[in-house]
């Protein structure tokens, strides 16, 4: 289950802040950028803010985070079933898929 909406708005609140005071997560390498993008992308999709757009809207606000943390990502390395299957793992608690396709992303990058 997602998270109730009448929490949402908390619940933005303390995933932004906190990302916030992780600066965003720039300085970091590709994979402790990859470790902690997984896990934010992680808590924003249960958070689940929208009706309908989630995925869309968590792809644009990941793609502007990481090019902002000086990791680019490589969205022709993107296999959205893959990803999104992913994300549905990440949501059991399982965030190991997601942090290998959220490397993939990055590391596609340095070619």
């Amino acid at each position: 289950m997602f998270c109730y909406p009448e929490h949402i708005a908390s619940e933005m609140r303390k995933l932004f802040l906190d990302l916030k005071n992780q600066d965003l997560f720039r300085g970091l390498t590709p994979g402790e950028f990859a470790d902690r993008a997984a896990h934010f992308l992680a808590d924003l999709n249960a958070i689940h803010a929208f009706r309908e757009g989630n995925g869309r809207t968590q792809l644009v606000f990941f793609t502007v985070l990481a090019l902002q943390a000086g990791h680019p990502l490589d969205l022709d390395a993107l296999d959205p079933e893959a990803f999104l299957a992913a994300m549905v793992k990440s949501f059991r608690g399982d965030e190991a898929a997601l942090n290998s396709a959220v490397s993939r992303l990055v590391r596609s990058n340095r070619k």
